[in-house]
């Protein structure tokens, strides 16, 4: 199963998530993201080519690919596939793949449309494609019927899929991949607007997030693991410095007419939960309307910031984030677009971001991307383009995807080692009221380190022709013997109501820290606060 593979030798994600992996330019990345290449110092992240170089012309099935990929056309709706001639459903939409006994595997799809009634493709639920040991589909059928608006879900560690309506008062299903046993509503799981569902084995629990601009992020732990029959369904209430703390919410199925994500007062909003994935103790989550990923350490319970297009800059190329995946064997992060320019990007270990397919002909112009996953063995990677003209199809991706993680950088050994992590979910009112909050890891051989911290922002000046830099916060501290450090950068009094006045206001933490020795780093980290 795609969603829960083993790890390679060497720093895991969540090591460095643990250790504080962290980069600059606005990304702040971990474990098999960037853990292994960013254990020697704060190397600030770039937009580049990737591991796989840039995009080639459109082939011809019309998709963008770096040199040496190839794509094939698994499905298309309304076209009989497999042994049953079943006609292919409507709206392709969330993915997850589970190993078959013969070497081969079955990939799920989803289909985001509301129940039209027959024909049978047009009656929403979800479908299963089942494919040979060398990658020849060879059966289709329905593994879920007559249920609304079924966008993404997730995979279990027991071979089911976690198939989530996106509507109101939506429930997530639990189907059989095989096509053996009826798929089973989880009312338990709470009943509002899914999007997608990722299973911690460890914590034996399940993370859920909302498609609502208002939406929340939330945990059900069942009574009796893996049973999703009953359980606790609890919604994050996020602190300024990351933690996470986990409420229950009243009234999960709704029986009161109100809203789980007004149960709870306290509870935090996200702007527009899309994608989820667990991979070694991480959950990751797109948020589409802020161009965010975030990764909570289910152990640590801590969350943080790992891509912020609008941070990065216009030239970052991934926007209007949805869903997400990560190569079981690479680590990369794969991150596909609702909408913007149609590509599927990824986060590499090395720390770039970059397209990996695009398509950006006509026939997708009305469409978005989903349900990016990769087939058990990391081999191959499959895609749709949900509403392509005249249907929705799956896309096969074959190349030569990379079988190891990236080898470390050789260290600098005199310099300080700097990791910084944006905790939380930075925003002008929290920054402007209590400070951001940051944590900064230190390696070195003679700890402690002095930290001298400022926090830069542009400014219009007061004239209105132009702006300049200016420091809004700065302090200085120390990185004892642990080498990680929590910091909290306030707002100086004389540019809060200045800062009130805008809407988003983009900053750069900028650290530098000094040895005993006298030997000095420097690191810099972006943060959007919307």
């Amino acid at each position: 199963m795609s969603g829960d593979s083993a790890t390679s030798k060497g720093l895991t994600r969540r090591d460095a998530l643990k250790a504080g992996a962290g980069v600059a330019g606005g990304i702040a990345l971990a474990g098999g993201l960037l853990g292994q290449a960013m254990d020697a110092a704060a190397v600030p992240a770039v937009i580049g080519d990737g591991p796989y170089g840039p995009l080639q012309a459109p082939d011809a099935n019309g998709v963008a690919l770096p040199n040496g990929f190839t794509s094939r056309v698994v499905a298309r709706t309304g076209v009989p596939l497999g042994a049953s001639l079943t006609p292919f459903h409507l709206f392709p939409d969330g993915m997850g793949t589970f190993k078959t006994s013969d070497g081969g595997f079955i990939l799920t799809s989803n289909s985001e449309v509301p129940t039209l009634g027959p024909p049978i493709n047009s009656n929403g639920g979800a479908g299963a494609i089942r494919f040979d040991k060398d990658f020849n589909v060879t059966d289709y059928y329905r593994i879920l019927n007559g249920t609304m608006v079924n966008c993404a879900g997730g995979v279990t560690p027991w071979d089911t899929w976690l198939s989530c309506e996106e509507v109101e008062n939506g429930k997530v299903w639990e189907c059989d991949p095989y096509g053996e046993k009826d798929a089973v509503a989880r009312s338990a799981m709470g009943v509002f607007k899914h999007e997608a569902a990722a299973v911690d084995p460890v914590g034996k629990q399940v993370y859920l997030t909302e498609d609502l601009g208002d939406g929340c992020f939330y945990r059900f732990t069942p009574d009796s693991y893996p049973d999703l029959s009953s359980g606790k369904l609890d919604v994050a209430a996020v602190a300024g410095d990351g933690q996470v703390g986990w409420l229950p919410v009243p009234d999960p199925q709704n029986l009161v007419g109100v809203p789980t994500r007004m149960q709870v007062v306290q509870a935090s909003k996200f702007k527009r939960g899309e994608g989820c994935w667990y991979d070694e103790g991480i959950i990751y989550f797109a948020t589409t309307q802020d161009d965010r990923v975030y990764a909570y350490n289910c152990a640590d319970k801590e969350l943080e910031v790992i891509y912020d297009g609008v941070a990065l800059g216009p030239d970052a190329p991934l926007h209007d984030t949805d869903n997400v995946t990560v190569s079981p064997i690479s680590g990369d992060l794969f991150v596909a677009e609702d909408g913007d320019d149609l590509q599927v990007c990824l986060i590499s270990t090395e720390g770039e971001v970059a397209p990996f397919v695009q398509l950006p002909g006509v026939a997708h112009e009305n469409s978005e991307l989903t349900g990016p996953v990769f087939d058990p063995t990391g081999k191959r990677f499959y895609f749709s383009s949900q509403r392509a003209a005249p249907s929705g199809t799956i896309f096969e991706i074959s190349g030569p995807f990379r079988r190891t993680r990236a080898k470390p950088i050789p260290p600098d050994e005199d310099k300080p080692k700097i990791k910084i992590r944006t905790l939380g979910k930075p925003s002008l009112q929290g920054l402007l009221k209590h400070g951001q909050t940051f944590k900064v890891n230190v390696k070195d051989e003679s700890l402690p380190v002095d930290l001298e911290v400022k926090l830069i922002t542009k400014i219009k000046r007061k004239s209105g022709k132009g702006s300049r830099e200016v420091t809004i916060g700065r302090l200085t501290t120390r990185a004892g013997k642990a080498g990680d450090k929590k910091i909290r950068v306030k707002v100086g009094k004389r540019y809060k109501d200045r800062l009130r006045k805008r809407d988003v206001a983009q900053a750069r933490l900028v650290v530098v820290a000094t040895d005993t020795e006298g030997n000095r780093r420097k690191a810099f980290k972006r943060v959007r606060f919307s």
